[in-house]
């Protein structure tokens, strides 16, 4: 059934961020960016918050059918990076452990969210049993480590052509 609202996930990811005790324990900043290019501005705070937790705001969005009914798929992506010390590959690694443990119990809510149907049928056409993930490479950002996830959701989308939304120029 098509849903008359889509779901709010990008409120939703970065509540998952501020509530998480591994990212609040580490002064993770939970926020949005436009892109790999909204990572700069992050680096504008960078000596006052080291460690973030970024919902991109922008997706890619494709439209299709099944056949039966019209579907929109959106990719998200959510950035999880932390400060290091520069030349130091321990602390990096660290960081970056860091990263993959706060991905992992993010990918485990997710998980539980959908299944125990904490927001309804909302979370149904998350596909979590496929999530990338990338790990940023060791120089790019000088003291940032990293990665990025990203979900697909498959909603049913509402293309019902309706003649009020229509003006009769005739």
């Amino acid at each position: 059934m098509a849903q008359e609202k889509l779901f709010d996930i990008y409120g939703y990811l970065e509540g998952l961020g501020k509530q998480n005790k591994l990212a609040v324990e580490n002064g993770f900043k939970t926020g949005f960016c436009s892109g790999m290019g909204g990572l700069q501005d992050m680096m504008a705070d960078f000596r006052i918050q080291q460690n973030y937790i970024l919902v991109d705001d922008t997706t890619s969005q494709n439209t299709y059918s099944n056949g039966v009914s019209f579907f929109r798929k959106d990719v998200y992506t959510v950035f999880i990076v932390a400060g290091y010390r520069i030349d130091d590959m321990k602390d990096r690694e660290a960081k970056m452990n860091l990263c993959r443990r706060l991905f992992r119990q993010i990918h485990s809510r997710l998980i539980h969210d959908r299944d125990e149907l904490v927001y309804g049928d909302s979370l149904e056409y998350l596909d979590i049993e496929r999530v990338y993930s990338q790990e940023l490479p060791q120089y790019f950002m000088n003291g940032v480590t990293g990665l990025y996830f990203m979900l697909n959701n498959d909603e049913p989308v509402d293309l019902a052509y309706n003649e009020n939304d229509w003006v009769d120029n005739g």
